[in-house]
């Protein structure tokens, strides 16, 4: 008998043990982000100087989905993605190319694709970028179409429960490539019905250098306690009426429930976006 209660307190112990590897629970989150029909029209200006956006526990998984949908194009014959040379374009116009899925299709690009692309996946073991044929947001991006929005980015990714600590800010990006001019002008502005992330002071500021920017940058981090908590930061890139790059910088902070579909906005720009629960 006391033989029998050891082995069963032993089993209950490794039990016990394993639980946490298959107890955390797993979520998916799509988002439409897209560009506001009036944003020309607005004139607005909110010029500040705006905190870098985060560096820390940075997580890209659109880049390797960006660079998926230039392999295919590649593979299909496509000439914009053709990888020779000027040169071997010119002298061998009649020779096949090879197709390396290891080439940063993404600096080829001047507007990114607005679905990046994966291999639809099912497991449990790490943060992974949605297929096309798992999102279920179609029907709104096309509805937004309709309406005169241009969509920039639909996209999703899978993830664990983690803490504010633990959670890795997933970088979002896409639309057009801008090449960054002399001056480089921020703007920023937020909605009253969310908590601003940055500071009330604020300082106009002058941007330089020539790197590739594009027309939505920033990141999406999402956090649970009790409930799901979506800290996003996010830059809008466009060309104001006298020719200047400008950008302008939307920062919320949000609680949200899964299952509901959410509305993020901003004069130039907005996210609809919905968190669902993953296999619970």
């Amino acid at each position: 008998m006391k033989q029998s209660i050891v082995k069963w307190g032993l089993l209950a112990a490794l039990s016990t043990s394993a639980m946490p590897a298959f107890a955390v629970r797993w979520f998916e989150v799509e988002l439409i982000a897209f560009a506001q029909k009036d944003a020309s029209q607005i004139r607005e200006d909110f010029s500040v100087e705006t905190p870098p956006l985060p560096t820390e526990k940075r997580l890209d998984l659109l880049t390797q989905g960006y660079n998926n949908v230039g392999h295919q194009s590649c593979l299909s014959g496509d000439p914009n993605y053709d990888p020779r040379s000027v040169t071997e374009r010119f002298t061998k116009s009649q020779s096949s190319w090879y197709c390396d899925d290891d080439i940063n299709y993404v600096e080829r690009y001047d507007i990114l694709p607005v679905m990046p692309v994966s291999e639809p996946l099912e497991h449990m073991q790490s943060m992974y970028l949605l297929a096309p044929e798992q999102l279920k947001f179609e029907s709104i991006r096309k509805k937004l179409e309709r309406k005169g929005h241009t969509a920039i980015l639909h996209t999703g990714w899978r993830f664990p429960d983690q803490s504010k600590k633990r959670a890795p800010n997933v970088v979002v990006y896409g639309g057009k490539k801008y090449t960054e001019p002399a001056s480089y002008i921020y703007n920023q502005t937020h909605d009253d019905n969310f908590i601003s992330l940055l500071e009330r002071e604020t300082k106009p500021t002058i941007k330089s250098g020539g790197d590739s920017l594009w027309e939505l940058d920033g990141t999406m981090k999402i956090h649970i306690r009790h409930y799901l908590y979506v800290t996003s930061n996010f830059d809008y890139r466009y060309i104001s009426d006298i020719g200047e790059l400008e950008s302008a910088r939307m920062s919320q902070f949000t609680r949200v429930y899964s299952g509901d579909i959410h509305y993020l906005d901003h004069p130039k720009m907005g996210i609809i976006f919905q968190i669902r629960k993953y296999k619970h």
